[in-house]
């Protein structure tokens, strides 16, 4: 688990670099499914909340041990990634004498204040949902995916 440093161009860092980690781990649990459906060159282009539809799609297509959490988990992934690309399509400036400030760069969205200690816990939220994404591919789905493959036979 990351530690608050109060850095906070630091903690956008590990925001920037553990969304990717997660990123990739729905890239792979694509890749897996495409035993069920195809993850197309295309498709891997996408953005990851279209990535995230497509991997909740497919994995309700059969039954795995887990299988809800997962759905639920990467719903909780997009709602993660939309967190982010507030604060990373923002703009953060230092006020020496008063709280950072985030710029929207979104219409009509207000100015708010942000911490280095929200980053820090996005960062951390990404991690586990890392490891939430990744548990269901070590032993649930490729056995599922077996059993899958013996009824379509």
């Amino acid at each position: 688990m990351l530690q608050n440093d109060n850095d906070i161009v630091r903690g956008l860092g590990f925001v920037a670099l553990y969304s990717a980690y997660l990123e990739e781990q729905i890239d792979n649990l694509l890749f897996m499914l495409s035993e069920v459906e195809e993850f197309t060159d295309e498709e891997q282009r996408w953005p990851v909340s279209r990535k995230i539809k497509k991997a909740k799609t497919v994995a309700s297509k059969f039954d795995f041990e887990g299988r809800d959490d997962l759905i639920a988990n990467l719903d909780v992934a997009k709602e993660a990634f939309e967190e982010r690309n507030k604060i990373v399509h923002g703009r953060i400036y230092a006020n020496f004498d008063r709280p950072d400030t985030l710029k929207s760069g979104r219409p009509n969205t207000p100015d708010r204040v942000v911490e280095p200690a929200e980053l820090y816990e996005l960062a951390n939220h990404f991690d586990d949902l890392r490891g939430e994404i990744y548990r269901p591919r070590i032993f649930k789905i490729p056995r599922a995916l077996a059993s899958h493959e013996k009824t379509k036979a």
